[in-house]
């Protein structure tokens, strides 16, 4: 029993770097960069990094969406901002990250 608590610090940490969003989608934090601000919206999640590396950032999320069964089906950059669009089943997802000089902004958000 001693040695399942002293992995309880472990667990609460590895459970601290998940975001449920929605029922179906779940995100994991950047692991390299500070949150600085966290937003609920309806059906989404806004998320601000204080790190320089937006698109670093970005291909982060997009791996982490596509090892959970999401399938990219849309993908656009602009200067300073990267967005994709993700499908699963019937569910939607739109990712879009931003770069705000030295903070990288992260909206996340479930159907249309």
């Amino acid at each position: 029993m001693k040695r399942w608590l002293a992995f309880l610090p472990f667990l609460a940490l590895a459970w601290a770097l998940e975001l449920r969003v929605t029922a179906s989608l779940v995100v994991d934090l950047f692991p390299q960069a500070v949150v600085v601000e966290r937003v609920t919206e309806p059906q989404g999640i806004v998320v601000v990094y204080q790190a320089s590396q937006a698109e670093a950032v970005f291909r982060y999320h997009d791996l982490d969406l596509r090892r959970r069964g999401w399938v990219r089906v849309k993908y656009e950059v602009k200067k300073g901002e990267w967005k994709a669009e993700y499908r699963k089943g019937k569910a939607k997802a739109r990712l879009s990250v931003k770069d705000k000089k030295g903070r990288v902004e992260v909206r996340l958000k479930e159907g249309d």
